[in-house]
């Protein structure tokens, strides 16, 4: 099997995120995780969002423009454990990133939010390589590689990264379709 240009961006960027979910993991409830670089040279302030999640249904939060800081706040733990298929044990993030995260860390789904076009930039050039989601926000793509989907509206936008839902089998949409259910219970927040 070949990956094209726009799939080896894709993967770039899996890699990428998985490797800002591997420094942000570290941390423990009730500690906050460092502040993650922002991309195309935002000035975001990390907020310490590190908590405890276990059994929360509280609903999720909006966020404001250049609120990116919130990314825990933009679904909540049953919502994402809905999606997953396993109990989310802690949250933490920073800087526009969000790990909920498992009892065992190797089963986690990483939210991210953008604040404006250019933050989104990366994201936007890796889209032709992705599979188009219809009714989604303004625009939305799926790449079953490493389990991305990403959604713009308007100036902002949100990408969900769960890596045991991507596929490499074009019939199996069970793990795009949990993410975009997901998605639209995030949209009204971003």
């Amino acid at each position: 099997m070949s990956i094209n240009l726009s799939h080896g961006r894709v993967a770039i960027l899996t890699i990428s995120l998985a490797a800002l979910l591997a420094a942000c993991s570290g941390s423990t409830s009730g500690t906050s995780a460092p502040a993650a670089a922002t991309t195309a040279g935002s000035a975001v302030a990390a907020v310490p969002t590190s908590m405890s999640v276990a059994g929360a249904t509280t609903a999720a939060a909006p966020i404001s423009a250049g609120d990116a800081g919130s990314a825990c706040s933009i679904v909540t733990s049953a919502a994402v454990s809905t999606a997953t298929g396993f109990t989310v044990a802690r949250s933490s993030g920073a800087a526009g990133v969000c790990s909920f995260q498992n009892a065992d860390s190797s089963r986690y789904l990483t939210v991210q939010v953008y604040g404006s076009q250019a933050d989104m930039g990366l994201m936007l050039q890796a889209e032709p390589g992705g599979e188009h989601i219809a009714d989604l926000g303004d625009d939305a793509f799926w790449s079953p590689l490493g389990g991305l989907l990403f959604v713009r509206k308007g100036d902002h936008g949100m990408t969900f990264l769960d890596p045991d839902l991507g596929t490499s089998s074009p019939t199996d949409t069970a793990g795009r379709d949990a993410l975009v259910t997901l998605a639209r219970t995030a949209l009204p927040h971003l």
